[in-house]
């Protein structure tokens, strides 16, 4: 392979716990001012905002990704608006009353994102370049956008059967879509719902694996039956249901905040069926380091936990504004020059 060149078969060794020829990177989200830096252009969105699959294709060539993929994030909560029109969710759910003037979720509502998605397949096929596609977050609309966070906080204890009801209506939405995009030749599926601080789960372990892991293993199981690997995205401390999720079928996990797990510590205890995504600080020398400061860190991480194949070099979130494209570049092109064969 062409260390400086997209090839999926890279970032599938490591998810598959094997040697790649190089460490690989990944970004799920690269915004301003770096993106339209790699592309030479001004670009108007983040790589999240499903930018044309030419443009994904032709950031992916510039920075070495070996993938590309879109975003299928969307809240299935809506009601009929006074003219019979179908409008997204503006009030908190505080009751059953609540639930019952919502519509039926359909996924004619994303019928746009996956028409994109097969557009996105076919500008891959017959390249190097892989797939994959992110969705999931049920617990985070849940208590984002449904309840509110502390109200969501309060349900749980006041009414847990009401929160159960919103967070099926999710995961129902987002299982039916996963069967969906499964059927499409995916790299790998990258599932995203953050559920954690930087000091803990947001809610009690047992609680997770009461009333949201069963349903996230709904959305995970299409992916499992075709054998596409899954990517697990939340920020902050997960480290007590790496386990569940290792259980559940998770091969990869993203960010791994430095401020919320040890890298270190989570390589040595799960580092054998697990790979790492992540971890270099976007708070640190991406932001306010200079290029010869990522190089430095890039290389210390990849030291420390990516000798033996099991990390893809990413930043601890994503490429957001406030990083420097010459510091971007710097991260990326270590991995490039960091060979195993």
């Amino acid at each position: 392979m062409d260390a400086a060149k997209p090839n999926k078969q890279r970032i599938l060794d490591v998810f598959n716990g094997k040697m790649p020829d190089r460490v690989p990177n990944f970004e799920v989200l690269i915004d301003n001012p770096t993106l339209s830096a790699i592309m030479g252009r001004p670009m108007p969105v983040h790589t999240l905002g499903n930018i044309p699959p030419q443009d994904y294709l032709d950031v992916a060539g510039r920075i070495g990704q070996d993938v590309i993929g879109l975003c299928f994030y969307f809240s299935p909560f809506f009601y009929e608006d006074a003219q019979g029109c179908p409008k997204p969710l503006d009030f908190p759910i505080r009751s059953r009353d609540d639930l019952k003037r919502l519509l039926k979720p359909d996924l004619g509502w994303v019928q746009d994102r996956f028409d994109l998605l097969d557009q996105y397949a076919a500008a891959v096929s017959g390249t190097d370049t892989g797939l994959f596609v992110l969705l999931g977050s049920f617990m985070t609309t849940a208590y984002d956008q449904v309840f509110g966070f502390e109200s969501f906080m309060l349900s749980l204890f006041d009414d847990l059967p009401l929160v159960e009801e919103v967070l099926e209506i999710g995961a129902d939405y987002y299982a039916a879509i996963s069967h969906l995009v499964c059927q499409r030749d995916l790299t790998f599926l990258y599932v995203g719902d953050d559920v954690a601080f930087k000091s803990a789960t947001l809610i009690d372990p047992d609680l997770l694996r009461r009333i949201w892991l069963p349903r996230l293993k709904r959305i995970f199981a299409p992916a499992l039956a075709r054998q596409i690997p899954i990517l697990f995205h939340s920020d902050g401390n997960i480290r007590a249901i790496i386990p569940d999720l290792i259980d559940s079928g998770v091969r990869a996990i993203n960010p791994i905040e430095p401020y919320g797990m040890d890298i270190r510590d989570i390589k040595r205890t799960f580092g054998k069926d697990l790979a790492l995504v992540g971890n270099l600080d976007v708070g640190g020398s991406l932001s306010r380091g200079t290029p010869d400061d990522v190089r430095r860190d890039a290389r210390a991480l990849i030291e420390a936990v990516g000798r033996d194949g099991g990390l893809v070099l990413a930043s601890s979130h994503s490429i957001t504004p406030n990083v420097k494209p010459e510091n971007f570049m710097a991260m990326v092109e270590t991995a490039w020059t960091c060979r195993y064969t």
